[in-house]
């Protein structure tokens, strides 16, 4: 993205993000930290076509996002960007495989990636995530890493070109979150791309880049 900036109308008008550029290249581990109300949120909103930018370019996939149709951002949406959000959001009632499943119920398919094929990419989402014994297996007889883990195979089924969390490791103890970020170093060896937004130091130290977000502006941190 180049020169973003997000204002919300109000009295006065609220500048949620500030001349943003930032660049993210395929398979990179971004970290995004900044406090609460630093526009973290924001930025992770417009990443995710979630909502749009006042001024400015964003680009995803080699595609011009700021002048498409509603229409046509979900589909970009639904096809190019994977979410993993603090909550888990899985179904009690569904098992592993089919809350994995579920993330392509309401997608257009992409080819190769039609209903036949579903429950077996599914199952290699699974196997990426190290969970593929539990399929079987119903959220509350998993751990809390385990059902963070399900929610990141549910996000990599569509084989997505970027993978957004949200404080992903929020609702985790110690030893899961530890978990958790050893799955993000395997992916990213793997060529996914990821942008963690966070606000714990500790979590954001992991990625191979970090950049801080303050009053809706946008530094860059070296290493």
């Amino acid at each position: 993205m180049a020169g973003v900036e997000r204002t919300f109308d109000s009295e006065p008008p609220v500048r949620a993000l500030r001349e943003v550029d930032l660049t993210v290249r395929r398979g990179e581990h971004l970290s995004v930290v900044g406090p609460s109300g630093s526009g973290k949120s924001t930025l992770l909103n417009t990443l995710g076509l979630l909502d749009r930018p006042t001024v400015g370019s964003y680009r995803l996939d080699g595609i011009e996002t700021t002048g498409l149709s509603d229409l046509e951002r979900t589909a970009l949406r639904g096809s190019r960007i994977g979410f993993v959000f603090q909550a888990f959001h899985l179904l009690p009632y569904r098992t592993v495989d089919e809350n994995v499943t579920l993330a392509e119920a309401y997608r257009r398919p992409r080819p190769g990636h039609g209903r036949s094929t579903r429950r077996a990419r599914a199952r290699q989402a699974l196997e990426r995530v190290g969970l593929a014994h539990r399929s079987g297996f119903r959220p509350d007889r998993l751990s809390g890493g385990e059902r963070q883990r399900v929610a990141i195979a549910r996000a990599l089924i569509s084989d997505p070109a970027l993978l957004l969390c949200d404080e992903p490791t929020g609702n985790l103890d110690s030893e899961n979150t530890h978990s958790v970020l050893e799955l993000f170093d395997d992916l990213c060896a793997q060529g996914v791309t990821l942008v963690l937004i966070t606000h714990d130091e500790t979590v954001s130290r992991r990625a191979s880049r970090r950049v801080r977000i303050t009053d809706g502006c946008l530094t860059q941190e070296t290493r």
